[in-house]
């Protein structure tokens, strides 16, 4: 027979737990927390229990980020960091790959990642000669940070297949010159076909390193979202080799996070097929979907628009027709699981709620809870929809202060008041969970809270200022809106009995913080399942 589970009480000046009340003291026995009160009753109730007083910090529940790509993380750690903190002139990004390719042998791969044209480039797409004449004998790829785009060398062309006959494949675009010759650019559907397996049900031309390699890369990416204080998190895209990473790590009890995983529609065959396996809520590892795709990248101006982008006669990237996307949507649905459909612009949201409408009307579920990862851009129609759907909204959190600046001049001032909308949709009754869509954008939460409560744009602009959101609701969807999402509202985003012992301990109060700071607030420790997972 065990011994049973050691008691732990935690007190700091102030302990918000998104359920009201907001106690001096809270209990916890294993993973669940086991009581509310002052630390004297709790003692007397627990006598042998271990005390951790925090002090003046705040304790809030543990950040829960529903959608963002930690497994692509994990496998971009091993490649070549173009991000904008070092990369500032093509100057920069050649060197970068220079550097990289001295210590690759020739004909290897040589692949960046997180480049940003806008902020590295003034603007201007990378182009194949740029490349050629930076690695002229490594075959190149870099990775765009919207993970929608990216650009090759002549080399890494050829590997490809790609000639200046070739026609893109469906759901992807090749850039051209003005003479029609290929530049190296490829968008969506040819970039993943190359070099994301999740993304595409073929193998890829580029190959993954060993499981073994990706979980390391994976754990000390989770150190890093813990030291944000992040303790669950939503895999937005997971094929077979990510799953695998996952599974490797949740068998080795080396999963420090909380992972919800969506399963790639490309790959949906395969996640039916696996064993059916008990699930608690302390289960760290779970699938909790099916993503797809509508449409192209919010901050890349290719979502699919029902006005056209600023200053050009284009709508967007249509990924799949509105048929092919009710069918996928059908499936899923009939299969008796939660779609999770990519669709920023206006006009693939409605296309998916179209499918939603479709599905329902041919069977209906109770409380199917059908999400829209990213819902980027709305209108008072998109919203009641929504809601008589009973669906939810996954928008970016944190892109007005990421990426505001570029994405008013792909969207004007009128859309803009429609973008990333927590105020209208909340006061709609849709229900919100918080994103960073990492590495699309800063994974911090407290960043993303700023952005929420301030809208302010890089250049110091004000970005869409009618939907900012009280502090307490941007904490409530990292928190309660995320469990929400993955149907794990019973269990996860409050700090009260019953519920999991996942909290983060804040250096100050984030209430009284100066909005414009709230990114400064440290984070002290993580909690994840009542042990420690990072402290400061």
């Amino acid at each position: 027979m065990s011994a049973p589970e050691s008691v732990q009480i935690v007190t700091a000046r102030r302990i918000v737990t998104m359920a009201g009340a907001e106690p001096p003291a809270f209990a916890m026995r294993g993973e669940r927390i086991v009581a509310h009160g002052s630390v004297a009753d709790l003692r007397g109730e627990f006598p042998a229990a271990q005390l951790h007083d925090f002090g003046d910090a705040t304790v809030v529940p543990g950040f829960n980020d529903a959608h963002q790509h930690p497994t692509v993380v994990a496998a971009q750690s091993l490649q070549v960091d173009l991000s904008p903190a070092r990369i500032r002139s093509t100057a920069d990004l050649a060197a970068a790959l220079r550097e990289r390719a001295a210590a690759t042998p020739p004909g290897d791969w040589v692949i960046g990642c997180g480049y940003d044209a806008f902020r590295s480039n003034g603007g201007r797409e990378l182009t194949r000669a740029e490349l050629d004449e930076a690695c002229p004998d490594h075959p190149v790829l870099v990775v765009h940070v919207t993970l929608h785009a990216g650009v090759l060398n002549s080399p890494g062309l050829a590997l490809a297949g790609l000639a200046d006959s070739s026609e893109p494949p469906p759901g992807g675009h090749l850039g051209r010159d003005a003479a029609g010759r290929l530049d190296g650019v490829i968008h969506d559907q040819a970039l993943y076909d190359l070099a994301f397996p999740a993304f595409t049900p073929r193998p890829t031309i580029v190959r993954d390193p060993p499981t073994e390699v990706l979980a390391a890369a994976f754990a000390r990416h989770a150190a890093a979202l813990h030291a944000a204080g992040i303790t669950s998190v939503g895999d937005a895209l997971v094929g077979r080799t990510e799953w695998q990473v996952l599974r490797h790590l949740a068998d080795q009890n080396q999963l420090t996070l909380r992972v919800n995983a969506l399963a790639a529609y490309d790959h949906f065959d395969y996640f039916r097929a696996l064993p059916d396996s008990p699930l608690t809520p302390e289960t760290r590892l779970r699938l909790g979907g099916v993503k797809t795709f509508a449409d192209g990248a919010v901050n890349g101006g290719t979502c699919l628009v029902e006005q056209p982008i600023e200053g050009t006669d284009s709508y967007g990237l249509e990924r799949v027709s509105a048929a092919e996307l009710a069918d996928t949507v059908r499936h899923v649905h009939d299969a008796g699981w939660r779609v999770c459909v990519h669709a920023n612009g206006d006009r693939a949201i409605r296309r998916v709620l179209d499918a939603v409408d479709q599905a329902q009307a041919a069977n209906p579920r109770p409380d199917p809870r059908h999400r829209i990862e990213h819902c980027s851009i709305i209108d008072d129609e998109i919203l009641k929809r929504m809601r008589d759907h009973g669906m939810v909204a996954v928008p970016f959190a944190n892109y007005a202060a990421a990426h505001g600046d570029k994405l008013t001049q792909y969207y004007g001032e009128e859309r803009v008041e429609r973008m990333f909308a927590h105020r209208s949709m909340l006061d709609a009754g849709v229900a919100v969970a918080g994103s960073s869509d990492h590495p699309c954008g800063p994974f911090p939460p407290l960043y993303a809270l700023r952005s929420c409560v301030t809208r302010r744009a890089p250049d110091g602009e004000l970005f869409g200022p009618s939907q900012r959101i009280s502090l307490e609701a941007a904490l409530g969807i990292y928190t309660t809106g995320s469990a929400y999402a993955s149907g794990e509202e019973g269990t996860k985003g409050q700090l009260a009995p019953g519920f999991l012992a996942d909290f983060a301990v804040l250096a100050e109060d984030p209430f009284t913080a100066d909005p414009e700071t709230l990114d400064q607030v440290q984070v002290r420790e993580t909690w994840v399942g009542g042990e420690r997972v990072w402290a400061a």
